[in-house]
Parts: C-alpha cells; sequence; structure tokens
C-alpha cells in the first residue's frame, strides 16, 4: 500500500484536495492518506490529524496567538514522517504553514508535490527560492503561474482549474427561488467566506446593505451562503431580524440562482466567476495585516476573478470601503442596470476561458502517482 501525505488548511484547499484525492484512487487503488483537510478529504479516506476549521487562521494576530498549536502540529507531522514515512507529500496552498513543512519533508528525501501555488506572483517573492529547494513538481492552476515560475528557471505544470468539473447547482433555478421566497423577486445572494475573523468583519455591513437595498428599489429576497464546516450559530446572530435566510451547503445553487452577489474575497469569487453572476468583492482584515500587504502587494486588484480577467471586471471594496452603503450601491446597480449587468457576465465568461479546461483534478492526479511510482 502506498502512503500519501496530504495537508490542506483551508475549506478552499479541501475541496481541491478532495477531488484531487478522488482522482487518486482511481488510479492506484488501495492509496492510503493521513494529514489535514476537511470534511470531504476525509468523505475520500483522509486519516485527519488536524481539522481544516482549526488551522484556518487570517491576520498576522492570529497567526501570532496561536504558534503554540501551530508548533505542536508541526512536531506532530515531524513524527509521522519519521514513522509512516510516506512515499509522497502533497501539499496545497496554505503557505505560510506548508512552506515551513516543506525543507522538513525533503530533509526525509519523500518527494513534495506542491498542488495550487501560494500567491507568489502578488506578494513574498522571495518565497520563490523555497519552492526551487524543497518541492519538487509545482502543479499550478493558472496559465500565467506557469509563466511566472519559468521567469524563476522553475518548470511548473499547469493543469487548469479544477472548480470546472465542480461548479454546478443541486436545484433547479425555479426550485430554488420558490425555496427562499424569491419567484417574483430579485434574489441577493452574501458569502462571507468561512473564516471566523472574516464572518465577524464582513457579514454586519453585508447583512445591514440588504435593509439599504429594499429602501431603494423595494422587496428583494436575500440568502447566506453558509460555509459546510462552519456551525451555523456562528452566522446567526448577524442576520437575526433582517430577512436574511442561511443556506448550507448549497453555495453554488446561491451563485448560479441570484442576481447579484456580495463575495468575501477568496476562491468563492472564482466559482462566482466560472458561474457568470455579477458581484461585488469585499475584504477585510486587521490594520496591522492591512498596513503590511499594502507594502507587500505588488498587484492592483486583490479577487482571484479579476487577477485572471487582468483587469477589474467587478468592483472590489477594500477595509474602510467595505460599508452597507457602498456595497447596497453596487447590488443595486447589479440588479437595476441591465446593460450593465450584461456586460459583466460576458466579461466573467471571458476570463472563465482562461481558466483552461476540465480535467484539472485527473491531470493533477497523474502526476501525482507518476511521483509515487
Amino acid at each position: 500500500m502506498k502512503r500519501v501525505l496530504i495537508i490542506a488548511g483551508e475549506t478552499s484547499g479541501d475541496l481541491q484536495g478532495s477531488a484531487l484525492m478522488r482522482q487518486m484512487k482511481l488510479g492506484m487503488p488501495g492509496l492510503e492518506f493521513k494529514g489535514i483537510g476537511g470534511s470531504l478529504m476525509i468523505g475520500e479516506g483522509l486519516n485527519a490529524l488536524r481539522h481544516v476549521r482549526d488551522m484556518n487562521f487570517m491576520g498576522l494576530a492570529e497567526v501570532f496567538r496561536h504558534l503554540p498549536f501551530i508548533r505542536r502540529t508541526m512536531k506532530m507531522l515531524e513524527s509521522l514522517l519519521d514513522t509512516w514515512k510516506p512515499h509522497l507529500a502533497i501539499l496545497i496552498d496554505y503557505p505560510g504553514f506548508n512552506l515551513k513543512l516543506a525543507p522538513r519533508i525533503k530533509r526525509r528525501e519523500i518527494p513534495v508535490m506542491y498542488y495550487i501555488s501560494p500567491q507568489l506572483w502578488a506578494w513574498h517573492t522571495s518565497r520563490v527560492s523555497m519552492i526551487r529547494r524543497y518541492v519538487d513538481r509545482m502543479v499550478v492552476l493558472f496559465r500565467f503561474e506557469q509563466e511566472f515560475y519559468r521567469r524563476y528557471g522553475i518548470e511548473a505544470d499547469f493543469v487548469g482549474y479544477p472548480l470546472l468539473d465542480m461548479v454546478h447547482p443541486s436545484e433547479t433555478r425555479e426550485a430554488f427561488r420558490t425555496r427562499v421566497g424569491a419567484e417574483n423577486t430579485p434574489l441577493i445572494g452574501l458569502l462571507p467566506g468561512s473564516r471566523t475573523q472574516e464572518i465577524n468583519r464582513i457579514l454586519p455591513p453585508m447583512a445591514e446593505s440588504i435593509a439599504l437595498v429594499k429602501e431603494k428599489i423595494g422587496p428583494v429576497a436575500a440568502v447566506l451562503g453558509c460555509a459546510p464546516d462552519i456551525d451555523e450559530s456562528r452566522y446567526l446572530p448577524f442576520i437575526r431580524g433582517t430577512g436574511i435566510i442561511p443556506v448550507k451547503g448549497n453555495t453554488y445553487d446561491v451563485m448560479y440562482h441570484a442576481d447579484a452577489l456580495a463575495v468575501t474575497s477568496g476562491t468563492a469569487t472564482l466559482e462566482a466567476g466560472i458561474i457568470g453572476t455579477p458581484m461585488v468583492i469585499l475584504y477585510r482584515t486587521s490594520p496591522l495585516t492591512y498596513h503590511i500587504g499594502k507594502l507587500l502587494v505588488k498587484i492592483p486588484n486583490i479577487g482571484l476573478i479579476n487577477i485572471v480577467a487582468g483587469s477589474r471586471i467587478v468592483p472590489e471594496l477594500w477595509q474602510n470601503e467595505v460599508t452597507p452603503e457602498k456595497i447596497a450601491g453596487h447590488l443595486i446597480q447589479f440588479i437595476t442596470d441591465k446593460q450593465l449587468h450584461n456586460s459583466v457576465v460576458q466579461s466573467l465568461c471571458a476570463a472563465k476561458d482562461k481558466l483552461g479546461l476540465p480535467g484539472a483534478a485527473r491531470r493533477a492526479a497523474s502526476i501525482a502517482l507518476e511521483m509515487i511510482a
């Protein structure tokens, strides 16, 4: 039996990791997986030493506060490397942790595959040297990432974007909108993210924006897409009494069937972009993290769909701009200005074409199995 260490520290990595594991098992039945992941990876057979909800820190203050826990987790994984001796280690994004783990893996002469590149093209270019020294195969989702690594003398494998195979609704438009009371009204989707800090900072102005939209254009329905690994009780205090309906496990239905979205910056912006629903992207973190980020980040957009497009095709609100008034203003425009709505949909379709062809997880699995063999 071949043994694979696999590490995903965030909800989005859990999704991508589960698809990769599924394809790897099809190509090599009997694989054994241990590491860090979420419910989806556990469902594919991962023996999880830590759950993603325990690892999902955001911002410098949160990382510093959890340093003892992070160190214990690192030591636990080092012990596993020595006793279990995996044939391959797969690191999924999560660079703050994974790039510290990679040298420890390489010292034990275990091959390392890095799946989903850290955003070194945006900041922390200095980490490229760590990729060169400690990663055997870098597997990237975007064509521009392959070109970025080539500039530094690193051959990266471009496989395309895995979510092209995954993003689809589970309900018809009519059934979903009937269920949430939006048969005859515009529908707004709210996607505040999966981290506690994101929910606390971004969901309140999101929720308040709905009342402002109703004041301006009349009745609208609003649904809140809850992350699968987050208890609904985290969200409910912010939407109680607002008429916003929480929906769990149907995030893609929210994206597909809404007329407009408010989305926290992250993977969800790409998912919504693949679907083609107009959105306003929100980013809000601690003041310290934001000001340090401003000094380091070298690109003008933070939303992944805008980065892929190469221009700001959907609006972004950063930090103090994340207010109910500004969020409501963009949502109202998307709902009332059909010409703008259609123009954004066309731009999102053009950006989707840059993500490659379906079958990315299968191609990534082939690379992993080749490394095991």
